[in-house]
């Protein structure tokens, strides 16, 4: 995998800075985040990426998908999880698929990167796959969150690159119908896809994506709030969200700049305090009114996640080791917690024996009101852990 270039308009935020253009000057500097989920998605790619190339040279020689077994890390680092390689597999079979079904071997690019420079200012992005021939173009776009499922249908994202794709075979590849996947194993059982004209396409292009673009680029345009927020630098302390819910909690509107000082955010939290928990109550409250049967404007029931799960768990796993599957392969090994294991020995002999092998993490430091009787956190010196 390439070093990871961004740009301003980037693919990826596409959503955030169509919905709210001056989101993307307003977050331009602010410094990003890395977490283990992040680190996570990135091996994951990297795992699809190598895995896809392999398989890529032997379905040009005429075989079959070529199944990942285990991990291929070779740099020294703990092997990648097994739910991690079933990923890649589900990943790199859904691609197999979709390249199967040309009725002319298609061209295969793999983390390709495209320019959009046509219709935002400085565009460009990496797409993870994309398949061309027979007048389809298709992306295809892995996820490896678990946090929130990604639907292709009108995606930004997979539009965005979808125009790249095009604008880079433009005169050598003729394109008539464009198809969007999502392969996200972890929220979803199967690939989604949506399809849709390239004439479509282009008219979005035109009458959506570029218009915003160049506000974005501008700085200009008014901030928006919704659930593209998600994951914005600039949120929770963006002001447009204060507007929106300050009337609720009697704050009075102030103006530019567009985030708060840390005076506002300080009376902001105060003026706040039990909303949160209130939102809560009050969802739970309508979820319960319509599963009586009434009727709330706006609105509706929906069908949660279905999740697999074994109808004879015994019966499937003497089936497995019938089809040769090791029986180790099938259990995982967990050690017990801390508190399990003075159960089982009793308070004074664990505190005897088991005092040596134990160690206290600093408690995580937390929010909270200024009248809390605890002592402020030195960020400096940290504090004492409290106990269980």
């Amino acid at each position: 995998m390439p070093p990871i270039k961004h740009a301003l308009l980037g693919a990826s935020s596409a959503a955030r800075w169509i919905a709210c253009p001056p989101s993307a000057r307003a977050t331009e500097h602010l410094p990003g985040e890395t977490s283990k989920y992040a680190v996570e998605g990135t091996r994951a790619h990297e795992l699809c990426e190598a895995h896809l190339r392999n398989n890529l040279r032997w379905w040009e020689a005429g075989y079959g998908a070529l199944p990942l077994s285990g991990s291929i890390r070779l740099d020294g680092e703990p092997d990648d999880p097994p739910e991690m390689v079933r990923a890649t597999n589900q990943y790199v079979d859904f691609v197999h698929l979709q390249w199967g079904l040309y009725l002319h071997q298609p061209s295969v690019f793999i983390e390709q990167e495209v320019d959009v420079s046509q219709w935002v200012p400085g565009g460009f992005g990496t797409c993870d796959c994309l398949l061309i021939g027979d007048g389809i173009l298709h992306i295809i776009d892995f996820k490896y969150g678990q946090g929130v499922p990604v639907n292709p249908e009108r995606n930004p994202q997979l539009m965005y690159y979808a125009l790249g794709a095009y604008a880079l075979f433009d005169g050598i590849e003729e394109v008539e119908t464009v198809r969007l996947s999502i392969v996200q194993p972890r929220m979803q059982e199967e690939p989604q896809t949506w399809e849709l004209p390239l004439a479509d396409l282009l008219t979005w292009a035109r009458d959506v994506l570029q218009p915003a673009a160049e506000m974005a680029w501008r700085g200009e345009g008014e901030f928006v709030t919704g659930e593209h927020c998600r994951f914005c630098k600039a949120h929770p302390n963006c002001r447009a969200w204060k507007d929106k819910y300050g009337p609720l909690a009697g704050f009075e509107p102030y103006p530019e700049p567009a985030t708060l000082s840390d005076e506002e955010l300080g009376e902001w939290l105060q003026k706040l305090e039990g909303l949160a928990a209130y939102a809560k109550d009050l969802e739970e409250y309508a979820q319960q009114a319509l599963l009586d049967g009434r009727s709330l404007p706006g609105w509706k029931l929906v069908q949660g996640r279905s999740t697999r799960k074994w109808t004879d768990q015994d019966a499937a796993f003497q089936q497995m080791e019938h089809d040769g599957i090791d029986e180790a392969m099938l259990y995982t090994r967990t050690p017990i917690s801390l508190t399990a294991a003075e159960k089982m020995i009793g308070k004074k002999k664990f505190a005897d024996t088991m005092s040596a092998f134990i160690t206290r993490a600093p408690g995580v430091p937390k929010l909270a009101a200024a009248s809390d009787p605890r002592p402020a956190y030195n960020r400096l010196e940290g504090f004492t852990p409290e106990e269980d």
